[in-house]
């Protein structure tokens, strides 16, 4: 009896999960779920095919607007320009994507990407002003300093060595530029061979599809139980909290990089912590809220930055024309042995090279809005 119960009770709940979660919803176009999976079969996803073929794929089937099953996560996918900047010009009923507050904090619930409301425009306004272009400007020696530094190695390679992984060391250029920048520290990337902080970033890198794959219970067992994860939060929060008391033992003066404000926030909130005269939207970060923004920040810098780079090396190389006309520009601008920040505007055709690239190989396959209220699109 209690058998047959157990069986119905499983029969029922399947039925539900399947209803719920894995059912065509609705008059927008989509392929229909398979349990458990989503379209992620039905779509080659673990075959290797990347995101942004399949939604392409998609697109030509559907059109503009369809419907995709992300695992369990059902995701309306919009395509048109213009309905694309109705969404993220009205915040006020498109908000941030739910999917980052569920999937995201399970590792990082504190950071900026993990919030929304009060929370995210108490974060937002700490550390959204120290990325403004002219922020990232002053540093433009530094920049290419690193640069040169890569350079110069590529250039001792020995001829015999046919093959250089540049995904990897453009991925170590951008996470060192990144360290002095937002950090004020060297975090040593340059170096042959990965360190450790590398090789940790690159396993929470990894693991993320994984766990946007997942049900929010199954993705959080898995960043509990795995080793690996672990083992790599680990490693990355002990050199954040290097960073900290680093940027605590520095004199205080203006604050221009990441982890001065970060750390400036820090100081604040525990004051008003002492004082007991907190209000929410005043109050600054917490310790375990400035270290998971360094977490974030550490694992934008170190991946979507640097595979702009790899793939506007990769493009350039296979279009020798290009090349020609870049380099053309650049002894008209008299930029070819010294190139400043002063000069960067005049770059136009460069500029324009890496516009294209960034339409045709575009560092993020999209972004996640949250709909609040019903809402009709213009296009």
């Amino acid at each position: 009896m209690i058998f047959i119960l157990l069986v119905i009770t499983g029969v029922l709940l399947v039925l539900y999960l399947k209803q719920k979660y894995f059912t065509l919803h609705g008059y927008v176009p989509g392929l229909a779920p398979q349990f458990l999976f989503g379209n992620l079969l039905q779509s080659g996803f673990f075959n290797g095919n990347s995101p942004p073929m399949i939604l392409s794929t998609f697109q030509k089937r559907f059109g503009d607007v369809f419907q995709f099953w992300f695992g369990p996560t059902r995701f309306i996918v919009i395509n048109n320009v213009t309905d694309v900047e109705h969404v993220l010009t009205h915040r006020n009923i498109y908000d941030q994507g739910d999917i980052f507050i569920k999937k995201f904090s399970i590792s990082y619930s504190q950071s900026l990407i993990s919030t929304k409301g009060i929370q995210f425009k108490r974060h937002s306004s700490i550390v959204s002003p120290l990325f403004r272009r002219s922020k990232v400007i002053s540093h433009f020696d530094l920049i290419i300093n690193c640069t040169d530094k890569l350079l110069t190695k590529w250039r001792k390679t020995e001829a015999k060595i046919l093959h250089v992984d540049i995904v990897r060391q453009c991925h170590n250029l951008v996470l060192a530029i990144f360290g002095f920048i937002a950090f004020d520290y060297d975090l040593e990337t340059l170096e042959d061979g990965d360190n450790e902080l590398t090789l940790a970033l690159r396993t929470i890198i990894n693991s993320i599809m994984t766990i946007l794959a997942l049900p929010r219970i199954l993705a959080k067992v898995y960043v509990t139980l795995s080793y690996r994860q672990r083992q790599a939060r680990n490693t990355i929060e002990r050199h954040i909290y290097r960073m900290i008391e680093h940027e605590q033992a520095t004199v205080q003066g203006k604050h221009t990089s990441l982890i001065a404000s970060l750390v400036h926030s820090l100081r604040m909130n525990e004051h008003l912590e002492a004082t007991e005269d907190i209000d929410e939207d005043k109050r600054g970060l917490s310790r375990n809220e400035v270290v998971d923004e360094m977490v974030a920040f550490l694992i934008a810098g170190f991946e979507s930055t640097s595979s702009t780079l790899v793939w506007f090396i990769h493009l350039v190389s296979k279009h020798a024309q290009v090349q020609q006309k870049i380099k053309a520009e650049l002894i008209a601008q008299d930029c070819l042995h010294h190139l400043s920040s002063d000069r960067l505007d005049s770059l136009v055709y460069l500029n324009c090279v890496i516009n294209e690239v960034l339409r045709f190989i575009p560092p993020a396959t999209g972004t996640i809005r949250t709909l609040t209220r019903d809402d009709c699109l213009p296009a």
